[in-house]
């Protein structure tokens, strides 16, 4: 059975952020060569940090203070905005949780179309989730 994104939905606390149609999160991890004379011509390498990236895009909804105002409020302050990822909004807990700096918001108008947002965010400590 495949999955489809059409239940997902990104929340802080207990507001859901209104209008959004996609999320992406990137999560990587950072590793450091380890390689000796002891590997016999083969790499080999050990994980040091972990870090994250979130992307979401939707249509502008000015209405929403809870939610797109309160990403812009934390973009200009520069302070956490906690993250919730569901990839099934009716879940009892976010697949994916976190806190993030808001690094981009951008807004894109058009006259045949609708005002799009499109955010990027870099997480600010540990993912929830990966258990």
């Amino acid at each position: 059975m495949a999955f489809t994104g059409e239940k997902g939905a990104i929340k802080t606390g207990e507001n859901t952020v209104t209008k959004m149609e996609n999320w992406k999160l990137n999560i990587k991890a950072n590793e450091t060569d380890t390689t000796s004379f002891d590997d016999e011509g083969w790499e080999s390498c050990e994980i040091t940090t972990k870090g994250y990236e979130v992307s979401m895009e939707g249509t502008f909804n000015k209405a929403d203070t809870n939610g797109q105002k309160a990403i812009m409020a934390a973009l200009a302050s520069g302070d956490n905005f906690q993250i919730q990822l569901y990839i099934d909004k009716s879940s009892e807990r976010a697949d994916f949780s976190g806190n993030v700096k808001i690094t981009g918001f951008d807004v894109e108008t058009a006259v045949k179309d609708k005002i799009k947002i499109s955010v990027k965010c870099k997480g600010n400590g540990k993912l929830e989730g990966l258990e």
